[in-house]
């Protein structure tokens, strides 16, 4: 199994708002991975020289870069602005060595902005077109993951790509965010598997809403479930079964997990390593033993 730490997971652990305090923190937790994202010493007027730095730190520590991030919402920005930051983010990745640029589409976690995907589809599709295209000479993909309530659904994850119709693009899956859309995230992996190049991993737990108190942390689905980040295992997330989708369609990517629960940072994270390893070990087993009877 190729590990990997979304670097938004130690968030609290910003030092002096640098990155390279938490490569430390990724390396003693045994991921074999990290995955960065805009901000801190990787933007601004000196973000290329700092990413150089930040790579140097990752060979010593002898952590690859799985992939890198950039959050941003389309929806009435600057979108000269948004694809010249975008550039900027695929120039990262050239430093940094990922071969995956994430970026998202729209962010907010409106539920108004439901009826919206007709509408700014092709402004999606148009958009992503260009900074893929740059990314392409860079030699980097470009990939798009089930986020909020806009890009939420196997179909138009799929009607996206179909658009947009280039082959350095594909898919993030996010086994969590489909549970906003109250989908079983190995409804989302078994159907998108022929185009994910790199996961999310997170759990989470469900509760009918009238009995959470929904305080931070909490978001409701389109359905009213009430939903929060856990520990890997501790929630109601089928890792086993959507590991054995994910290897009987050939996936060989790294697992990025992104911790965001309101256990213990550094206990959550520590817990989750050991948990997504003992389920990707069991679908694993179960297949080498399948094989084994055929």
């Amino acid at each position: 199994m190729k590990t990997s730490a979304f670097l938004v997971s130690y968030q609290k652990y910003h030092y002096e708002n640098c990155f390279k305090d938490q490569l430390i923190y990724a390396k003693n937790h045994g991921f074999d991975a990290v995955e960065p994202g805009y901000g801190h010493e990787l933007s601004g007027p000196n973000g290329a020289e700092n990413a150089k730095s930040v790579k140097a730190e990752m060979d010593r520590l002898g952590l690859e870069c799985s992939c890198y991030s950039h959050a941003i919402s389309l929806i009435n920005a600057d979108k000269k602005e948004l694809l010249k930051m975008l550039r900027y983010s695929v120039d990262m990745c050239s430093v940094l060595g990922s071969p995956y640029l994430h970026h998202t589409f729209q962010t907010n976690m409106n539920k108004k902005h439901l009826s919206l995907y007709n509408a700014h589809k092709k402004e999606f599709v148009e958009f992503a077109r260009e900074v893929a295209y740059y990314a392409g000479e860079k030699g980097v993909d470009c990939i798009y993951e089930d986020q909020g309530y806009l890009i939420n659904t196997p179909e138009r994850m799929c009607e996206l790509l179909y658009e947009i119709n280039l082959s350095n693009t594909g898919i993030c899956l996010d086994v969590g965010n489909s549970l906003a859309y109250d989908i079983q995230p190995e409804a989302f992996a078994g159907i998108l598997a022929p185009f994910i190049k790199h996961v999310h991993l997170k759990d989470h737990i469900i509760k009918p809403v009238n009995q959470v108190r929904l305080t931070k942390g909490w978001y409701t689905s389109i359905g009213g479930n009430a939903i929060r980040d856990t520990i890997i295992g501790h929630g109601v997330i089928n890792f086993e079964k959507i590991f054995t989708i994910l290897l009987e369609a050939g996936y060989d990517g790294y697992f990025s997990l992104e911790y965001a629960a309101p256990e213990e940072t550094l206990y959550g994270i520590e817990q989750s390593l050991k948990n997504m390893k003992l389920f990707y070990d069991k679908a694993k087993y179960n297949l080498d033993c399948q094989k084994g009877i055929k």
